[in-house]
């Protein structure tokens, strides 16, 4: 039972965000560099913040993507049964690297849930009932995701974000 897929949702808003943040970079910086400007060092702070923010958003979100994947562990329970893993590598450019790897037996079925933003207040107050208190890793593509799939893992006391996948969700929620 191995499946894997890699999260290829759009990223037009993520690019839109940091396309703002360097347009409001410039217009600041020029604003603040007019002459009689009064307190130019805001407009200037103001620009630093605006890059910053650019350069978060790319390095955190643009340079990176993630590979999602059941895969076997070598552990077999008593019963002789294999068991698997949900493992989730980051990849840049050429590095890949595993940020999680969590035995299927840990996650609590029943309450994986897909919350879509076009919910609604609905869908925010579902999520924050489900993340309350508890220790919440997000490993998706794009700060603005359209839908996402919360795992929840109640031995660690936290709650695992992944973008949404058809079949993923069908083997996470134990169909």
């Amino acid at each position: 039972m191995m499946y894997s897929f890699e999260s290829s949702g759009s990223r037009k808003p993520l690019h839109a965000m940091v396309v703002g943040a360097l347009i409001g970079t410039a217009v600041l910086f020029c604003v603040g560099g007019m002459e009689g400007m009064p307190f130019p060092f805001l407009f200037q702070t103001a620009a630093v913040l605006c890059a910053t923010i650019a350069i978060y958003l790319t390095a955190g979100y643009s340079l990176k993507s993630y590979r999602y994947a059941i895969e076997p562990n070598t552990i077999v329970d008593a019963e002789g049964l294999d068991q698997y893993d949900l493992v989730i590598t980051e990849i840049r450019g050429k590095r890949m690297k595993v940020v999680a790897r969590v035995g299927l037996r840990s996650v609590d079925h029943d309450a994986v849930v897909v919350i879509r933003r076009s919910d609604g207040e609905a869908a925010k107050d579902a999520r924050n009932l489900l993340c309350k208190g508890k220790q919440v890793f997000r490993y998706e593509n794009t700060p603005l995701s359209p839908a996402s799939c919360y795992i929840p893992i109640p031995e660690e006391n936290s709650v695992i974000v992944i973008p949404v996948d058809d079949r993923m969700v069908e083997i996470l929620k134990g169909k």
